[in-house]
Order: C-alpha cells, then structure tokens, then sequence
C-alpha cells in the first residue's frame, strides 16, 4: 500500500483522531462558557472530582480522571492561588491531600448555568443518539477506569 493510500485511509478511518478532535471542540464549547468565571474544563473537572472525593491526593486525582502527573500538577497550582483547592496535612503527617475551599465551593455553585449552556450547545453538537453512546460507556467519575 503506498503511503497516500495509507494517509488517506487514516484520515478517513480513525477513531483515535476523530475522538481527539470531537474533544478539542466540545472543551472549545466549555471552556467559552467558563471562560467569564475564570475556570478552563480541565480546572472544572478537578474541582468536581476534590469535591465529590472530599479530600484526594493528587496522584488519586490522576487515576480517577486519566490525567497525567503534569496536567494535575499545572491546574491544581493555578486553583490554588486562585484559593479554590488548598492543601491539608495527610493522615500520615508526610502526604499532602486536596480539598476544596468554601470560595472553590462557591464557584462550583455559580458556574452551573453556564455549565448547563455548555451541556446543551454539547448536546446539540452530538444529538440524542451521540450523548447515548457516551453515557452507556461507564466513564463517570470513577467508574471507568483503562
């Protein structure tokens, strides 16, 4: 097979791409809708996973959201500062764990309407059958893991 026979038929074909690029257009979607709160898709996610975990170690975070070390590590910073997550001693008195804060807690609170938008604008992207094919996959927090 030669090799524009083998691009094209990538292109055409591939899930894996495909998958990346429906993802940087629906985060596109959130992200203009959090944009005006001063909160990225990827910060969201942490702080809803902190908060339903109540308290979590970064690497924790990692493997509950399939993230890597340096994804975690630039967000949680940046939440930090911003005073939506903090850090508590662990029970061990060694490790770190992550909490979120009452002004990250708030945020979660005031950003929902444009959550809420962003689902819908989502929703019609994908249709119906397309947000069914995601919800029957397992993937809520937690539930799946690879």
């Amino acid at each position: 097979m030669a090799t524009e026979d083998s691009s094209e038929m990538i292109a055409r074909e591939c899930i894996a791409m495909r998958v990346r690029l429906l993802n940087r257009v629906v985060t596109k979607i959130y992200d203009d809708c959090l944009r005006p709160h001063g909160l990225r898709t990827a910060q969201m996610n942490i702080l809803v996973a902190v908060s339903l975990m109540k308290s979590a170690s970064p690497s924790e975070i990692e493997q509950r959201l399939c993230l890597d070390k340096s994804t975690v590590s630039r967000n949680v910073e940046r939440m930090q500062r911003r005073g939506w997550v903090k850090f508590v001693p662990g029970k061990d008195g060694r490790s770190h764990q992550l909490q979120v804060t009452a002004q990250g807690t708030k945020l979660l609170s005031k950003v929902v309407a444009a959550w809420q938008h962003a689902q819908e604008k989502a929703v019609s992207l994908l249709g119906k059958d397309g947000v069914a094919v995601l919800s029957s996959t397992g993937t809520t927090l937690g539930a799946h893991r690879v």
